[in-house]
């Protein structure tokens, strides 16, 4: 934080508002907020503000007298490098999608709302001659498409239909063409269906690989990354976090970051925990193994270690890494106890336990704050077994270990968590997205409702925030914490009725306990004086409508370290487009295949987060050298 005495404060900006929640317990309101430096003075009333006012040049600014300010949101787990790549497709999806342009793409839950926005769009493409790819397609829904019937559909231009999950592609005899896609190389291939166009987990190198030179052009790249951007501004977030930083090229991910945030004067920064087995894997020249294999992650450490705590602007390195536990929740791949999925099926690892043991405990003894993704409950126990490993051989105090995702524990280790000083990071969207399909399919009534277990971790004493690990769930925080405050599903069922949580919690998950995660509650997270001036502006007040009606809540724009940014128009949640869908029947998800387990055996690639590491890997080997250095990031 900054030492600059308020001798050197010439300038001042006070903004007024109909009513400031600061999350900030000593001072929980206000009407107004001076602002010097990029960074807040003092917080109160107008009257209150008079000692600062003398000597100085003052701006009342009132333009928020009708609105409502709250401290800059905060989404601590998303991938940049995987919205760049996929923002650009044409969203057609089962669920309503914010735009960059502000527009709501209606969910297509039924094969005819599908084929109508598919064709749609593909009239609409500027040059019918180019890639038509589109995002969001998912079979049970949008009813069975394969290279026959795409090539009926569209047999003059190449079309990729990308599912839902990212982990697998549809593709027309065209798109076979131009990318040069040979059946003697590929016939083998466990996970393609040459006669169906049809390539699924590692099936989908040849797709991505020859697709390379598309996506990495900055037209397409930047683009991505710069919509993404725009949808963090339309949800009031200031700060977000790469989850994952490094996993695809630093230098590259850097100047991209560098030319949106700077260059554009987009309104937020962006915090960098590293992705410590991809670094290791770069500094050893190891292949990509499976999940049991070895890693160096010393050598990983040591090639982050000059990055850590460098501060390039907008762009903030956290002395923080990344692992991994088990499986995807939407992949049913998370690795459950005893008695286990109700057809039997197993989890998957990402990284075995004796590795993740392994990374916890390097890290741990090199001083950084573990950020660790996983997602049942017998990942759980491999978690919590390295980190009670970690404390013996060597004992940390405010360590902020965080568990990240969270979808399914057992009430039991939630002691557990908090006697060790574990905290968590959760994705609220699972209950809502997941929580009827489930207790009809793979867990079963009991489970389903106890998903995501927010209020249990709570009354233990541990912090928990949200994030949306965008794309899985919009970037919107006040939906995550309408989310985890209601526990509603898509046919309105509320799930574990216990585990809800008050709006004032609900809304600290994504501003002061966000940023307590990140070791920057001190800079940013609450209004109060010295931190950076960071807002939210709320076109509706929190506090008049309640918990239920979080989501109606509107986003009118933010204020970045002091300067306003205004959206064209105030945002809503994304979900007040989805109020009328219906769970489906059981026979129908039991029918249709949806949840489909996906299979590890190639080399145990088996969840989204686990699939950004893979994509990067591939992109590596294919084109060494291709990607530009970016900008060295300095000491502040």
């Amino acid at each position: 934080m900054s030492t600059s005495q308020s001798s050197t404060i010439e300038e001042l900006t006070i903004f007024l508002a109909k009513r400031i929640y600061t999350m900030d317990e000593s001072l929980p309101e206000a009407n107004a907020v001076a602002v010097s430096q990029g960074r807040i003075v003092a917080v109160g009333s107008l009257e209150e503000m008079d000692a600062w006012m003398t000597g100085r040049k003052v701006t009342i600014d009132r333009q928020f007298e009708d609105r409502v300010l709250m401290p800059g949101l905060i989404d601590n787990h998303i991938h940049p490098f995987l919205g760049a790549l996929l923002m650009p497709m044409v969203t057609i999806a089962p669920e309503a999608w914010r735009q960059p342009s502000g527009e709501l793409v209606p969910a297509a839950r039924t094969p005819e709302a599908y084929r109508k926005a598919l064709l749609e769009a593909a009239q609409a493409a500027v040059d019918p001659a180019d890639w038509f790819i589109t995002w969001g397609y998912q079979p049970d829904l949008h009813g069975r498409y394969d290279r026959q019937l795409l090539d009926e559909l569209f047999p003059d231009r190449p079309v990729i239909l990308w599912q839902r999950s990212f982990h697998e592609t549809y593709l027309n005899s065209r798109a076979f063409e131009k990318l040069g896609l040979q059946r003697e190389e590929w016939a083998d291939h466990p996970q393609i269906d040459w006669e169906k166009g049809h390539f699924y987990e590692t099936g989908c190198k040849p797709v991505l690989l020859g697709m390379l030179p598309y996506f990495m052009r900055p037209e397409w790249y930047y683009e991505g990354l710069r919509q993404t951007t725009k949808l963090m501004h339309m949800g009031g977030i200031t700060t977000a976090v790469d989850m994952l930083y490094g996993a695809l090229a630093p230098e590259y991910e850097g100047k991209a970051l560098d030319q949106v945030l700077h260059q554009e004067n987009t309104p937020c920064r962006v915090v960098n925990v590293f992705d410590v087995r991809g670094y290791a894997n770069r500094a050893t020249q190891t292949e990509l193994g499976p999940p049991d294999q070895p890693i160096d992650f010393e050598a990983g450490l040591a090639a982050i270690d000059d990055q850590v705590g460098k501060r390039q602007g907008k762009i903030w390195n956290a002395k923080a890494i990344k692992l991994f536990a088990d499986g995807a929740i939407f992949s049913q791949l998370m690795q459950m106890r005893w008695p286990g999925y109700l057809d039997g099926h197993q989890g998957e690892w990402l990284m075995a336990p004796p590795v993740l043991k392994a990374g916890v405990l390097a890290a741990w003894k090199a001083g950084y704050t573990i950020h660790v993704h996983v997602n049942g409950d017998g990942g759980m126990d491999a978690v919590l077994d390295a980190v009670e490993a970690a404390q013996q051989a060597q004992p940390r105090f405010d360590h902020r270990f965080h568990v990240h995702h969270v979808g399914f524990h057992a009430q039991s280790q939630t002691a557990r968590m908090a006697a060790l000083g574990i905290h968590a990071t959760v994705n609220p969207y699972y209950l809502h997205t997941l929580g009827d399909d489930y207790s009809i399919f793979g867990l079963g009534p009991e489970r389903a409702a106890q998903l995501t277990r927010i209020a249990s971790m709570l009354r233990e004493g541990m912090r928990v925030s949200f994030h949306s690990d965008f794309m899985m769930a919009p970037t919107e925080p006040l939906t995550l914490a309408w989310c985890a405050a209601n526990r509603v599903t898509q046919s309105g069922q509320v799930l574990g009725p216990t585990e809800k949580i008050p709006l004032m919690q609900a809304l600290r998950g994504v501003t002061i306990d966000a940023a307590w995660a990140l070791r920057l509650e001190d800079e940013i997270g609450s209004i109060a004086a010295g931190k950076r001036a960071d807002f939210v502006v709320l076109e509706d007040d929190p506090m008049q409508l309640g918990a239920d009606k979080l989501r109606e809540v509107r986003v009118a724009g933010t204020v970045f370290e002091g300067q306003v940014h205004m959206l064209p128009f105030p945002v809503g949640s994304s979900l007040l487009d989805q109020s009328h869908a219906t769970a489906q029947t059981a026979e129908k998800v039991k029918t249709a295949g949806r949840y489909r387990p996906v299979q590890g055996a190639c080399n145990g690639v088996s969840d989204r987060c686990d699939l950004v590491r893979t994509w990067a890997q591939w992109l590596q080997t294919a084109l060494p050298g291709m990607l530009p250095a970016g900008p060295r990031l300095n000491t502040p």
